[in-house]
C-alpha cells in the first residue's frame, strides 16, 4: 500500500472516529441505569439518552458553558459528589432530580417536599416507604411480589415493637407474628396492595423520628433532619449569597468553603471559625448549588447522603429513555 493510499485511508477512518468521539464528549451520551435510586421514573437497567450541551459537559477537567438553565425538576447526569478520590474529569457518573435551586429555601415535612413554603406534589412515578401489614395467618411469598412487580421488599422483625404494636392494633391474640413489610411504592401502587384481600393495609411511612435517628446530610448534632424531615427550611446557597458562620451552621457550609471553593477553615475551642486565618461569621458563597433527590425516595443515593451539588458537577440533561 502506497503511503498516498495509507493517508486516504487513516483520513477515511480518523475523521469518523474523532467525529463520534467529540459527539459523544460534547453532545450526547448513553447511560445505563445501575440501580433502584430513580424508580418508577428510571428502572434499574434502563438506557437513558443525555443531552450534554445543555449544561456543558467537562473537557480535560474544565466544564464547558451550557445553553439552558438547570430547573427544579430537571433528572441531571451529574458527578458523584462522594467521588473523593479521582479527578473531577474521572468521578463517577450518577443519576438524579434538581429540587432545589439556589435561593430556593427547602425543606421536607413528612416526606412532602416543601419549596420557598409550597408543597411540592409528588409525580406519579415517585417511589416512598409503604409498611404493609398482611392479616392474621397470611404468609406473603414471591406470588404476591410478582403480582404487584415489586422487587423491594423488607420484612421487620417478628420480635419487633412495631410487630407487637399492629398485634394489638388489630386485636391479634395468638402467639404467632403479623407479617409487616416495608416496600416503597408509587402511590398507584400503594392503593392496589392496600385493596387485596391478604392486606390489613398499606400505609405510607412518614415517621417523625427525631434527628439524632437515621442521621443524614450534614451529620451533625445541631441540624435536626433525618431522611423525611428537615425543617426549619433552608436557603440552597447561590452565588453571591452571604451564609452564616459558626459552631452550629459550619458543618452545612464547610464542604463549600472548602472543598468546592477552595478556602481553609480551622476552628478553635472557644468555636471561633477561621477562613484563611481570618475569623468570621458569614461567608460569600462564590458558586451555585443545587439539592438533588432520587425518585424513589427510600432507597436513595442523594443529597441527603452528599449534601450539595456545586453547578459545575451538572454536566447532562435526561432528555429520554429506551
Amino acid at each position: 500500500m502506497s503511503k498516498k493510499t495509507l493517508k486516504k485511508v487513516l483520513i477515511y477512518i480518523g475523521i469518523p472516529v474523532l467525529m463520534i468521539y467529540l459527539f459523544f464528549q460534547f453532545f450526547f451520551t448513553i447511560y445505563k441505569m445501575p440501580d433502584q435510586t430513580m424508580e418508577d421514573t428510571i428502572k434499574r437497567g434502563e438506557y437513558v439518552f443525555i443531552n450534554k450541551l445543555a449544561f456543558g459537559s467537562i473537557f480535560m477537567g474544565i466544564k464547558l458553558p451550557g445553553i439552558s438553565t438547570i430547573k427544579n425538576g430537571d433528572i441531571v447526569y451529574m458527578i458523584d459528589p462522594s467521588d473523593v478520590d479521582n479527578p473531577i474529569y474521572a468521578k463517577k457518573r450518577i443519576i438524579g432530580r434538581v429540587i432545589a435551586i439556589p435561593r430556593d429555601y427547602f425543606s421536607l415535612n413528612a416526606r412532602r417536599v416543601v419549596i420557598n413554603g409550597q408543597i411540592v406534589e409528588d409525580l406519579p412515578t415517585i417511589k416512598h416507604g409503604y409498611r404493609v401489614v398482611a392479616k392474621d395467618g397470611v404468609t406473603l411469598d414471591s406470588t404476591f411480589f410478582n403480582k404487584y412487580e415489586l422487587s423491594e421488599y423488607i420484612r421487620e422483625g417478628q420480635k419487633s415493637d412495631m410487630n407487637i404494636k399492629y398485634k394489638k392494633m388489630y386485636g391479634f391474640v395468638d402467639d404467632e407474628p403479623i407479617e409487616i413489610w416495608e416496600i416503597p411504592m408509587t402511590k398507584a401502587k400503594a392503593k392496589e396492595v392496600n385493596e387485596d384481600t391478604l392486606i390489613s393495609y398499606a400505609r405510607k411511612i412518614k415517621s417523625r423520628v427525631p434527628g439524632r435517628y437515621l442521621k443524614i446530610w450534614p451529620y451533625c448534632n445541631y441540624w435536626f433532619w433525618n431522611r423525611w424531615n428537615t425543617e426549619p427550611s433552608f436557603e440552597v446557597p447561590g452565588k453571591g449569597v452571604s451564609v452564616p458562620i459558626n459552631y452550629r451552621t459550619i458543618r452545612g457550609y464547610e464542604e463549600i468553603v472548602s472543598k468546592y471553593e477552595g478556602n481553609k477553615i480551622d476552628a478553635t475551642r472557644d468555636f471561633d471559625i477561621f477562613i484563611n486565618g481570618e475569623m468570621v461569621n458569614s461567608y460569600i458563597v462564590k458558586n451555585n448549588y443545587y439539592i438533588v433527590l432520587s425518585d424513589n425516595r427510600d432507597r436513595f443515593y442523594d443529597s441527603r447522603t452528599w449534601g450539595l451539588v456545586p453547578e459545575n458537577y451538572i454536566i447532562g440533561k435526561v432528555i429520554g429513555k429506551e
